[in-house]
């Protein structure tokens, strides 16, 4: 089985540091790149998502050649960005193919919330394909000047558990095991850490026709659900860091811990919540904003 990449992550990290982007030549290992290729030739209508078309580009879901693979991903993406690889989520990986009429100066933008950072793989022979670019996807304008024509495999990562479309191979597995979890209480279960569910798209604040304020969340492709005023500040508290019984003893001293740990029970069963055995830290990747194309 041949690796993904071919470099040390670690030259990279003061890189990604000073710049909030990296672009490694030659980064994918030759091999990995004829069985990529290969696969875009072979499986790219099978696996096209009609759902995800945008303007000039289709797209199409990206199943990892070998499950050692994601973790490859996952090891590298966190040495660069400096973080724990248990702190990361896959939440896209999409192949894109850019249409021949496509926009040679489109016009720049930012990727939704769960991509914290984005990795592209350019597949073309004719134009460096081999080459790994990564950067801080949700915070950087970017763009890909003349791309009519080229096939892009885009990989997307955060440190929020944060996989809105569900693309994570272990996002059933961490929604299973919080299920049982709460299903089979134990004198353990205060110590798990609750955190926003990756599925959650958002969570929201709307009125009524008499006024009255209501808190929401979004799973994605989900109607509204209607959480209350303290579920709403639970979910605040959660950063990754605090456990069940932490948040409980916090809410108790401001006088809002009552039965905290049977609400976010409650909202764990409801798909808004999960509960993680190890702390993520979220919000953590260093890299510096810029404003220049990549």
């Amino acid at each position: 089985m041949p690796n993904m990449f071919t470099f040390k992550a670690n030259r990279y990290t003061d890189a990604f540091a000073e710049h909030g982007y990296v672009h490694i030549p030659g980064g994918l290992s030759e091999e990995f790149h004829v069985q990529l290729v290969k696969y875009v030739q072979d499986s790219f209508e099978q696996k096209h998502l009609k759902d995800f078309a945008r303007g000039d580009k289709q797209q199409a879901m990206f199943e990892f050649l070998e499950p050692e693979h994601y973790d490859e991903l996952r090891e590298a993406v966190a040495t660069i960005t400096g973080v724990e690889v248990s702190s990361l989520t896959l939440s896209e990986r999409h192949i894109k193919e850019y249409e021949p009429g496509a926009d040679p100066y489109p016009l720049a933008h930012k990727d939704r919330f769960g991509s914290e950072v984005s990795v592209a793989f350019r597949l073309e022979i004719q134009d460096r394909p081999r080459d790994v670019q990564m950067f801080l996807g949700n915070a950087m304008w970017h763009l890909r000047e003349h791309g009519a024509g080229t096939t892009v495999l885009y990989l997307k990562l955060n440190t929020y558990n944060c996989d809105t479309l569900g693309e994570d191979p272990h996002t059933a597995e961490i929604r299973q095991t919080t299920l049982s979890m709460v299903d089979t209480p134990s004198t353990n279960w205060p110590a798990s850490i609750p955190v926003i569910a990756r599925r959650v798209d958002y969570i929201h604040q709307r009125y009524s026709r008499d006024w009255s304020e209501l808190f929401g969340v979004v799973i994605y492709g989900q109607p509204h659900a209607t959480i209350t005023d303290r579920e709403f500040e639970l979910l605040r508290w959660m950063d990754g860091q605090r456990t069940v019984a932490e948040i409980s003893k916090q809410m108790k001293q401001s006088d809002k811990g009552a039965d905290v740990q049977e609400a976010i029970r409650l909202l764990a069963q409801r798909g808004i919540v999960d509960l993680l055995t190890e702390p993520i830290a979220m919000g953590k990747i260093r890299g510096k904003v810029v404003t220049e194309a990549v």
